[in-house]
């Protein structure tokens, strides 16, 4: 398998906020749990995509809004840190930057978050977005901000770029999931779209809805997408798991990557499985975001011989 020669340009627009993650067993209600660990740094679905792509290779950029305060200063930062283009990042005078706590369990590192606050953003901010250039090769969406979303998507479908979109269409407008590429949900989206049925059946119900691409994420289950109109299934990868907080994020950029790179959609699935995977690895979303290194490894270990001959 051989690498296109062109680095993959991948546009993201939505949320990039500022997370707080802590380690501790599950408390007793009303009781108190030993902290072991605590780290402050970027994430947001759209900022820590861009984050995995950037670490890959990818030239990344990023539109999107946050408070004019330390928090927005600290998102900013760590965002041109890790290469993204924050130059449209635009701080809204007198708003508040989202920010999460994130609890993850020691035992399981599975997480729980809580969110805010929601940021507004006035419509003449929205409207602007039509000045700016688009130039990429994928754009990325969520729904935090779906007029924005969805003006930006509308741009790049007329150019035939293909608009990957992480959120769930109970969550958003019906025209924004229309104008998406691909789309690929958790299994609790998934879940709430079609309760008690089957994966396949799931997958059906996100087709109806109108991207060519549907996949459903499912953890240690791995991944379940459609294959020319048939249910396939990317087993997980076994990685030592600290943290799950931002791995789907992480696979929605390593996603935009790959396909980004004109790779087949067997490839892609199984190349953002691995990225995903090794995410896990440390706390925090963005921590072990892997290089495309260690992902080719990883691949080259675990995954299929394709990746024997890859190039990087």
């Amino acid at each position: 398998m051989s690498s296109a020669p062109d680095r993959p340009r991948i546009l993201g627009i939505g949320i990039a906020c500022l997370d707080h993650l802590f380690v501790a067993p599950r408390p007793a209600p009303g009781g108190q749990s030993p902290l072991r660990a605590h780290l402050v740094h970027g994430g947001g679905l759209i900022g820590t995509a861009l984050v995995a792509a950037a670490r890959l290779g990818a030239a990344t950029e990023i539109w999107c809004w946050v408070g004019d305060d330390a928090e927005g200063e600290l998102v900013i930062a760590g965002l041109r840190q890790e290469g993204v283009d924050a130059r449209y990042v635009q701080m809204i005078p007198g708003a508040r930057t989202p920010v999460s706590f994130v609890h993850v369990e020691e035992d399981s590192g599975e997480r729980t978050i809580f969110h805010g606050p929601r940021l507004e953003v006035p419509r003449e901010l929205v409207e602007g977005l039509a000045e700016r250039p688009l130039e990429c090769d994928v754009l990325l969406v969520d729904a935090v901000w779906p007029a924005a979303s969805r003006a930006v998507a509308e741009r790049a479908r007329t150019t035939g770029t293909a608009v990957v979109g992480d959120f769930c269409p109970d969550s958003a407008p019906a025209d924004l999931t229309r104008l998406v590429s691909a789309l690929i949900v958790p299994s609790g989206c998934a879940a709430r779209l079609a309760p008690d049925a089957s994966r396949e059946e799931q997958l059906r119900t996100l087709a109806r809805i109108g991207p060519g691409f549907v996949a459903v994420t499912a953890g240690a289950e791995g991944c379940y997408y459609l294959r020319e109109g048939r249910i396939a299934h990317q087993p997980s990868f076994s990685v030592p798991v600290v943290d799950t907080t931002g791995a789907g994020d992480v696979f929605h950029g390593a996603f935009a990557y790959a396909l980004a790179r004109h790779w087949p959609t067997c490839e892609c699935v199984e190349f953002a499985s691995a990225a995903a995977a090794l995410s896990c690895r440390a706390l925090g979303g963005r921590t072990a975001a892997p290089s495309l290194v260690e992902v080719v490894a990883c691949l080259r270990e675990q995954g299929s011989d394709l990746w024997l001959s890859f190039r990087e």
